[in-house]
């Protein structure tokens, strides 16, 4: 009996060990929350998706380690004296199909993202390149945009202003080369990133490997990352239990109940980050047609209350869409729950449209499923309820419908946020720009918004250009088509053994440099 207990202990000894070593064998395990809507990168629309585009595919540059664009793909840039001509060398690539990268997947890449019906809500970021948006308009065709292949290793870019931030917007998933020869199996997918996708378990699991023929493979130093789909009251508990080494922002959210204990333990990080939380509004629908109706449920709203008792995050309330470090205008545009001058707004917009409170037609406010968003949509109801004496009724889908409906602008109000690109208040206001083609998306547009943000894009000095910006924004709080809730912080936790993962302030995630502590 002795003897085959003593077996058990051994036996139950190397099996610790050996679970041991596995977890730390340069294996990361994170929670992606959810299918990938798209391993496309001209089509990435989400945090997701192109956290997923960065691990497959590398661009011309890449955010390092130092939250800074530097040249990736590309050897050396040459700029021309007018800053509107950018000639990139580069560096000796492969696909991971084993064909080497040419200047022509980056042409191939992004004139077929500018293809009028290619499905590219981030197109609009190629718009700084010479006739983009005519071409993606079909006013010109696509071998007049600026861009061409000089030879297999030569990529010139001509822009339509100089563009000071260029080489941090060619870091984003839409200026990724595409192989042209297009595989149509997605889960054979073709890439020049630091990893390859190995298996997908559709709605639970992605795994991901290094790749072997990555040009700057010898940095990479994960051997393999489990990207888990599980809900985010779930992925909290594998935390705990040592079946997930992160939880938190940027790719999900950890539970609102959860977050004072994690403060008090120590275990919570936080960080501020360029991103915006808000609702849009369809301005083509009934009732948010008339701007007032739209103002009055923007003042309304008791956003120190949201982000007090909801969020509790460190939030910071928005009565503007730029986040304070892009230099908005510093008070806001317009005073959180101001509940009498929403309520002057609203009788006053339904006087003009001849209605009265009786006949106001049905209200909803539609919503990606998710504790955050149904406790801050409840909490928004309750506001409007108390303020106006409207009922709103609240619509959770998943995120699949939620976009999908958001394009073909089936809704009144949704939830909605943006995470900046670049540092520049320019990636905020040009959303806004058109109201097709782009991540708009609430039917509104306005001439002299769109002029001012003109004169800003050929304006280099900086304080020429947040006045610019300050005028663009102060429009957009005018007639929002927006309603602005408030500021993020990324509140997350993970494994203290993962070192390495680069945060950026732009609220992306990249394991490229990631690895375990053995």
């Amino acid at each position: 009996m002795k003897t085959l207990n003593r077996f058990f202990q051994v036996f139950a000894l190397l099996a610790l060990l050996v679970g041991c070593t596995a977890k730390n064998d340069n294996v990361v395990r994170v929670n992606l929350g959810a299918e990938p809507t798209t391993l496309d990168p001209r089509k990435a629309r989400d945090l997701q998706a192109m956290t997923l585009a960065r691990m497959f595919f590398e661009g011309l540059t890449r955010v390092n380690q130092d939250d800074k664009a530097e040249l990736a793909l590309a050897e050396k840039v040459d700029v021309s004296d007018d800053g509107k001509t950018y000639t990139f060398t580069l560096r000796a690539a492969k696909w991971s199909n084993g064909d080497p990268v040419t200047a022509g997947d980056f042409v191939y890449a992004w004139t077929k993202a500018l293809e009028p019906h290619f499905p590219a809500d981030q197109a609009f970021q190629l718009y700084v390149i010479k006739n983009a948006k005519a071409a993606k308009e079909g006013k010109v065709s696509l071998d007049q945009v600026g861009v061409k292949a000089l030879n297999e290793k030569t990529l010139q870019v001509e822009l339509q202003n100089p563009t000071p931030y260029f080489l941090e917007v060619a870091a984003l998933p839409i200026y990724f080369p595409f192989p042209a020869k297009e595989n149509t199996d997605i889960k054979k997918i073709v890439g020049n990133g630091p990893f390859l996708l190995k298996d997908w378990r559709h709605n639970d699991l992605l795994r991901v490997v290094k790749n072997p023929t990555y040009w700057d493979a010898a940095n990479v130093k994960l051997k393999e990352i489990n990207l888990m789909m599980v809900q985010e009251d779930t992925e909290l508990k594998m935390f705990e239990k040592g079946e997930l080494d992160w939880a938190g922002s940027p790719l999900s959210t950890l539970p609102v109940g959860a977050l004072a204990g994690l403060k008090k333990s120590g275990n919570l990080h936080a960080r501020p980050f360029l991103a915006t939380y808000f609702f849009r509004t369809n301005v083509e629908s009934e009732l948010f047609e008339h701007p007032l109706i739209r103002k009055a449920f923007a003042e309304a709203i008791k956003r120190s209350e949201i982000v007090e008792h909801v969020t509790q995050g460190g939030q910071l309330p928005a009565t503007g869409l730029l986040p304070p470090s892009l230099r908005g205008q510093e008070d806001g545009y317009f005073a959180d729950g101001d509940v009498a001058q929403a309520q002057q707004d609203f009788d006053q917009a339904l006087e003009a449209l001849g209605m009265t409170r009786e006949e106001l037609p049905s209200i909803s406010l539609m919503y990606v499923t998710g504790e955050r968003n149904h406790l801050i949509a409840q909490a928004v109801q309750q506001q409007w309820r108390k303020a106006l004496h409207v009922n709103v009724e609240l619509q959770a889908v998943e995120r699949k419908t939620f976009f999908d409906r958001l394009s073909k602008k089936n809704f009144q109000l949704a939830s909605g946020n943006w995470t900046a690109d670049y540092n520049d208040g320019m990636n905020f206001l040009e959303i806004f720009k058109f109201k097709v083609g782009g991540s708009n998306n609430t039917s509104w547009e306005n001439t002299q918004y769109r002029e001012l943000l003109d004169r800003a894009a050929e304006t280099v000095e900086a304080d020429k250009r947040t006045q610019l910006f300050q005028e663009c924004e102060n429009i957009l709080m005018n007639e929002m088509p927006i309603i602005p809730l408030f500021h993020y912080t990324m509140l997350y936790v993970s494994n203290p053994k993962v070192k390495g993962v680069v945060l950026s302030s732009l609220g992306s995630v990249d394991f490229k440099w990631a690895y375990v502590d053995q």
